[in-house]
């Protein structure tokens, strides 16, 4: 017995050496000593932070996929339409499966759907979906396919794959579509395309490009880089006023004219940046820019032609990046209090610079502000539908008042459907 105290002891001391010397190791490692070999580095670094991974890797598994929203607590919803409102719009009835539906806010009652399953990704949106004359529709998943066409029960009818789509696809004229894309290269649909120099200092960016399908077939009629538009019409000095260097283009959408009117031609388009905050009035006929608009508007999305010398879009009123509170200096005494910022519609006149705010009161009495995403639309019996993307609450405003406020209620308690650019149909 005696004997086996001096070897307990001894190996005690063996052990607490090892695990000293280990913890110095360690210490040394994450100092980023360079005496220490690099695959001895990375396996203390394997090693000491497997229960970090493991905590993640169990969040994973228990959170729920990012096409579901928190909902808010107390959430009161509003039903005062008097005519029908009805919006295509799409949701996750499983992890692998999505609906597209056709849906009446105001009796709550879905008029048609569709359904898209085996999906790769969980988190997989369908955004901005377009139904055709023969209910057939046009969607995507939004950044990870090309464009995808399905009959009415949802059989599809091709997929166009040569480009990966991003945020709005619209209507154009005599049977096309137009859509937000980017070109693929070595697969890869986000890659760095471009690049402008100040300085002597590189600035690789994140190119964008418009194009315009046949809606029969899915081929492409016309496939242009915005930032060749910029080059061609003397106007790159917008990528340097963006405040993301890496992406100062990030076109949100493209919206084609129907028809001529006064102050634009059919065919013409009006394309949307988000990070440089600018819509510009383009004519692809001839390569040219109509006119630059910019204003009293930020990171705005959803142009919708209102008439044929006015547009409206969803003006999101924030940051194109959310800025950390400053803290380097000490407060004033006395502050200059600026009002709270939200969201908003605005109006603006072609040709004359001019701008309307349609209902400021209602959005800050509301404080509707999304941050990214979210869309406008003029209703016909009037009034607006938005969808405020972030919380994706639905809206619809008219004569001053809120006449309509409510969420998708999913099947996951305290949660509610991600809003995926919802369509309002005729």
């Amino acid at each position: 017995m005696l004997r086996k105290i001096p070897i307990f002891i001894a190996n005690t001391v063996v052990v607490l050496t090892i695990l000293c010397a280990f913890g110095w190791v360690v210490r040394e490692t994450t100092k980023g000593k360079q005496w220490v070999p690099h695959r001895v580095s990375r396996s203390i670094t394997f090693f000491t932070t497997l229960p970090d991974r493991l905590m993640v890797a169990k969040a994973a598994v228990e959170r729920l996929p990012l096409v579901y929203v928190p909902s808010p607590e107390n959430f009161e919803p509003v039903n005062e339409l008097e005519q029908d409102v009805k919006v295509l719009l799409s949701y996750a009835n499983a992890n692998w499966k999505r609906t597209i539906a056709i849906k009446n806010l105001r009796t709550n009652k879905e008029l048609k759907t569709w359904s898209v399953d085996r999906l790769a990704n969980p988190h997989n949106r369908i955004m901005h979906s377009l139904m055709l004359p023969d209910s057939s529709l046009i969607y995507s998943l939004n950044g990870v396919t090309g464009l995808i066409k399905i009959d009415k029960n949802s059989e599809r009818l091709w997929k166009q794959d040569s480009i990966a789509h991003h945020h709005a696809i619209n209507i154009g004229a005599d049977n096309t579509f137009w859509a937000n894309t980017y070109g693929k290269d070595n697969g890869e649909h986000i890659y760095y395309g471009a690049r402008f120099n100040i300085d002597g200092r590189e600035f690789p960016f994140i190119d964008n490009t418009i194009t315009q399908f046949d809606a029969e077939s899915g081929r492409i009629l016309f496939h242009k880089s915005v930032t060749e538009i910029l080059i061609e019409n003397d106007l790159t000095h917008l990528l340097i006023k963006s405040d993301s260097p890496g992406d100062p283009l990030h076109i949100n959408d493209i919206q084609p004219v129907l028809q001529d009117g006064p102050k634009m031609k059919k065919g013409d388009v009006f394309i949307s940046s988000r990070t440089s905050s600018w819509i510009m009035h383009f004519r692809p006929s001839t390569g040219k820019m109509i006119e630059l608009i910019e204003g009293p508007f930020m990171s705005q999305h959803d142009v919708d032609i209102e008439s044929d010398s006015t547009i409206i879009f969803f003006n999101n009123g924030g940051q194109t990046l959310k800025g950390e509170r400053p803290s380097q200096h000490r407060l004033a005494d006395n502050l200059i209090e600026v009002a709270p910022q939200f969201s908003g519609i605005v109006r603006y006149h072609l040709g004359i610079g001019k701008f309307e705010h349609i209902y400021p009161e209602l959005f800050a009495e509301n404080e509707i502000f999304s941050f990214t995403e979210s869309l406008v639309e003029e209703l016909s019996g009037g009034g607006y539908f938005i969808e405020e993307q972030n919380s994706s609450v639905l809206w619809v405003l008219k004569d001053g008042e809120v006449k309509y406020k409510n969420i998708l209620n999913s099947q996951h308690e305290g949660h509610h459907h991600l809003a995926n650019w919802g369509r309002v149909m005729p």
